[in-house]
């Protein structure tokens, strides 16, 4: 079956879900944010909202794959922008309810336990995400003469290349899109800490898991890039992500244990 109409049929049965159950709040199905834990009233109006459009989105991604049959790149980058707008417009459609029961209603503590504060120094963590960020875009200009014109961008798990991308999209586009996310993430939580809901006391954790996958993301992006300027093999790749991203396992298990059962 076509990988376009399966992810439509998915959006569309999000939005049945999101909007079946948009009376009942639940740990499970529903947009899970700050306010709508503090207001049943904004998660109805979120969840509503964010029902209706995912299937709305879901008959549109069909009806686009379907007539216009668009790669897999331009279709990637369509899913991004429309679940970009649904995530701005739940989230404001979620305060902006919130912020008016608010006047009306006093805030009981029991409410705000549900919720907390934004996370203690935040802007360390981005700071720290960012560098990777910035190393990697030095070591790829100084490499930069030095690499193929088509460049690989994933690897089996035998160490092989079997994905390729231009040099200018494999090399610097790309990976500097995906060593983007989390530092954006962490940004957006910065300047709207009620945007995401974090269990009570997960926040420092959260943010360091958040900041040693970006480090996992950042040394697989460079070792693709070593490669391509052949100075490491393959195989290299496989090895030592594989094993960092053990050790990520076991460090995300022991400061969850550290700090979350603290």
């Amino acid at each position: 079956m076509n990988y376009q109409i399966v992810v439509s049929a998915i959006s569309i049965l999000v939005g049945v879900l999101l909007y079946a159950f948009r009376n009942t709040p639940n740990p499970y199905i529903g947009i899970r944010i700050g306010y709508t834990y503090l207001s049943e009233e904004a998660w109805r109006k979120a969840n509503a909202f964010a029902g209706i459009y995912c299937i709305v989105l879901g008959l549109t991604l069909l009806a686009v794959s379907l007539i216009f049959h668009p790669s897999k790149l331009i279709f990637l980058a369509i899913i991004l922008i429309l679940a970009a707008v649904l995530a701005v417009q739940s989230y404001r459609i979620a305060k902006e309810t919130y912020e008016r029961e608010d006047m009306k209603t006093p805030v009981s503590a029991a409410r705000l336990e549900k919720v907390e504060a934004k996370p203690a120094d935040l802007k360390l963590y981005l700071l720290i995400q960012l560098i990777p960020v910035v190393v990697y875009l030095i070591l790829a200009l100084v490499l930069w003469n030095k690499l193929p014109d088509t460049v690989a961008v994933h690897f089996s798990a035998s160490g092989r290349p079997n994905g390729y991308a231009s040099k200018l999209s494999g090399a610097l586009a790309i990976p500097l899109i995906v060593m983007a996310i989390v530092p954006v993430i962490t940004a957006v939580s910065l300047k709207e800490p009620m945007l995401v809901r974090y269990p009570r006391g997960s926040q420092k954790a959260v943010f360091k898991v958040l900041t040693g996958v970006q480090f996992i993301v950042a040394t697989a992006v460079t070792l693709a890039l070593l490669y391509n300027a052949g100075m490491i093999s393959g195989n290299s790749i496989v090895l030592l992500v594989t094993c960092l991203i053990v050790l990520l396992i076991v460090w995300i298990a022991r400061i969850w244990r550290c700090e979350v059962n603290a």
